[in-house]
């Protein structure tokens, strides 16, 4: 049976307590609609309130308080969902050697969820927590969505996961990787 609390609070309170249990209830036939929402009101809160804690921190008030709700709107619902179908074809591609109709929409539905680990990344320290603990709920979502061994599951979500960690990596360089992880704000 089909898993209906969907609702933004109690995904997310679920995708951060209870991932196991979220994950194996969620309905792999629900539709993209409300994973897409829920991955990009994550990003948009992260654009939100990462905005306003640099302004605060640094002391630099400029119009990025006032353009930013506006365009990390659009960035927000138009970057989520392209970064979420990404990330599940790579896991179809690494699991079944290419995407299949079948496994898609159940893997973007649990991945889409999934992303509500990224709902702190804006918290100076906190990335240190989100990352690998997002790593691992994703992991979950994939075990849990396709009902997988934890070996093959782990690798089908951690092989994308770390290849694109690495190639953000190397366009920032390990300096500034490493001011993300510790303080997003003074970045």
């Amino acid at each position: 049976m089909g898993y209906s609390r969907e609702g933004f609070g109690e995904a997310l309170k679920e995708v951060w307590f209870a991932p196991g249990r979220f994950f194996k209830r969620l309905d792999p036939d629900g539709g993209p609609i409300r994973p897409t929402i829920f991955a990009s009101i994550v990003l948009y809160l992260n654009l939100l309130l990462d905005t306003a804690l640099q302004t605060f921190w640094l002391g630099e008030y400029n119009y990025a308080l006032v353009y930013t709700p506006f365009v990390g709107l659009l960035v927000a619902f138009v970057l989520a969902p392209l970064l979420v179908a990404g990330l599940a074809a790579l896991t179809l591609v690494i699991l079944d050697g290419a995407p299949s109709r079948r496994n898609f929409g159940p893997v973007y539905r649990a991945l889409g969820y999934a992303s509500g680990i990224g709902v702190i990344l804006w918290i100076p320290y906190a990335p240190l927590l989100a990352v690998p603990y997002g790593a691992a709920v994703a992991t979950i979502a994939v075990k849990e969505t396709l009902g997988l061994q934890w070996k093959r599951a782990a690798a089908g979500t951690l092989i994308p996961l770390g290849a694109v960690l690495f190639i953000v990596l190397l366009l920032v360089g390990p300096t500034e990787a490493y001011d993300f992880l510790i303080n997003p704000a003074g970045s």
